[in-house]
């Protein structure tokens, strides 16, 4: 057991093991269990014709994930976002997918038809936002933002509901800081 006073220590500990400490029943911030850095902000287009900035989604807790209609684990993925974005939505959660196929809408909307992608979808043929985070390391490639627009987790892969979930009710739970961002990279877990 800590108390209060030793959480700055076991942070830094769990960090340097490469973990990020669950969150507790006292809710500390965000900043405290693991955001990465500012998130980038950048206009694309919608499946819905409009154009979006992902800093329109300060405010709420965030999820983007990047997709292609040749990924297979992307694929499986999608009914897991399906059924966050219905249960948590009205919550204080958006979701966007963003679709990085150089083919557009002409290969996309039919896809998302066909499958049913319920939350907003983004095209990004040009591969624009991938560049502005770096570059992926592969697909699907998943970012989640806490409130402020910072990143609090990323995962490289598929992940069942449950993973993700744990982290969109923990920054619906948390309050906001303005604590230094922590390096924490949980894709690794």
């Amino acid at each position: 057991m800590t108390t209060s006073g030793s959480r700055p220590l076991v942070i830094a500990l769990l960090l340097l093991a490469g973990a990020a400490p669950a969150p507790s029943d006292d809710l500390a911030s965000a900043a405290e269990v693991g955001r990465i850095i500012a998130g980038p902000d950048f206009e694309l287009l919608g499946l819905d014709g409009r154009r979006h900035h992902l800093a329109d989604a300060r405010g709420s807790v965030l999820l983007v994930n990047f997709w292609a209609t040749w990924c297979a684990s992307c694929r499986s993925e999608i009914p897991e976002l399906n059924r966050l974005y219905a249960d948590l939505g009205g919550r204080g959660v958006r979701i966007i997918g963003i679709s990085t196929d150089v083919e557009g809408a002409e290969k996309v909307v039919p896809y998302a038809e066909e499958i049913g992608i319920e939350y907003p979808v983004l095209l990004d043929p040009r591969g624009v936002s991938t560049e502005i985070f770096g570059g992926l390391e592969g697909y699907p490639m998943t970012f989640i933002f806490d409130r402020e627009g910072l990143i609090y987790s990323s995962y490289l892969g598929a992940q069942v509901e449950e993973t993700l979930r744990e982290d969109l009710e923990y920054l619906l739970q948390a309050q906001p800081s303005a604590a230094a961002p922590l390096v924490v990279d949980k894709s690794a877990e």
